[in-house]
């Protein structure tokens, strides 16, 4: 991190916690519980796909009581040992009190760790699940390579995995993802992303956590001092379903909004996906 970065970063960092100080009240990470759906605990695709494919078992496996999920899918190559990896993660993403099935499927680039992914979300309904994701093949899972996958995959690209806090006053739930290293969306998608449900369209609606004043500002201020909850069946430790802050994943999201020859401004639609309250503070 340079001297400008660093700086930048003190004077952000205050900035979103003096924010967020007087408006985190409302926030926690006690996340209220949902209800399952009738019907089976994972949509009728994975089940399906379980039946057909040993591959998959790991989706007939998930109860209902289950906050998380997952396992691995399908080869890429034959004989690669380079398989797809899908998470399932388990929370009210559309706040009307049925569980919701948020799914990261990780797709490998190489055996070193490089990877991309996309995500789709199955909403809880009072019987069985929602699809809203990319147009996939219903005899095919939720990866790359199938369907429109590849070509939809901006519409529903929001991050690796997933955390929580709740507003108690709005009752509203707020979802916490970023993107690691080795993802190739990680430079051009940097920092924590905060999300909230937009009803309208079908979708979570990134927000500007930036901005003074914002709700997303309250949220990542709470979130860096109290951590936000991962959706765990079992932690193995008290603690283990927290979700830390890392200072250094927000340094990088600074450095790469502030350098105009990051590749975030070279590939990332530097105008649409940085905050102009973030770059409002970058020196010239």
């Amino acid at each position: 991190m340079n001297s400008q970065t660093r700086g930048l970063f003190a004077v952000l960092t205050v900035a979103v916690c003096t924010v967020a100080h007087a408006e985190d009240a409302s926030f926690t990470n006690d996340i209220p519980e949902c209800r399952m759906p009738a019907g089976g605990a994972t949509p009728g695709k994975y089940l399906r796909l379980a039946k057909r494919d040993k591959a998959f078992a790991w989706a007939a496996k998930v109860r209902k009581m289950d906050k998380q999920g997952g396992g691995d899918g399908w080869e890429r190559v034959d004989g690669s040992s380079m398989g797809d990896s899908l998470a399932f993660y388990r929370a009210d993403l559309n706040n009307d009190g049925y569980c919701d099935w948020y799914i990261n499927a990780n797709a490998p680039l190489s055996t070193g760790g490089d990877r991309d992914s996309i995500n789709t979300i199955y909403l809880g309904q009072l019987k069985g699940w929602m699809r809203i994701g990319a147009q996939i093949p219903d005899d095919k899972p939720d990866v790359l390579g199938f369907g429109k996958a590849d070509v939809q995959q901006g519409q529903y690209l929001f991050g690796e995995d997933l955390a929580l806090l709740y507003d108690t006053v709005r009752h509203l739930h707020y979802m916490i993802s970023s993107f690691y290293e080795r993802h190739v969306r990680k430079s051009i998608l940097p920092g924590y992303r905060i999300y909230v449900w937009n009803d309208q369209d079908k979708t979570l609606r990134a927000l500007d956590k930036w901005e003074p004043g914002s709700e997303a500002a309250a949220a990542y201020g709470y979130f860096k001092a109290q951590g936000a909850r991962i959706p765990m069946t079992k932690p193995a430790e008290q603690g283990n379903d927290i979700l830390r802050f890392d200072p250094e994943v927000e340094a990088y999201e600074i450095s790469q909004a502030c350098d105009r020859h990051s590749t975030q401004w070279a590939y990332g639609e530097a105008g649409k996906s940085i905050s102009k309250y973030l770059l409002a503070h970058c020196k010239p």
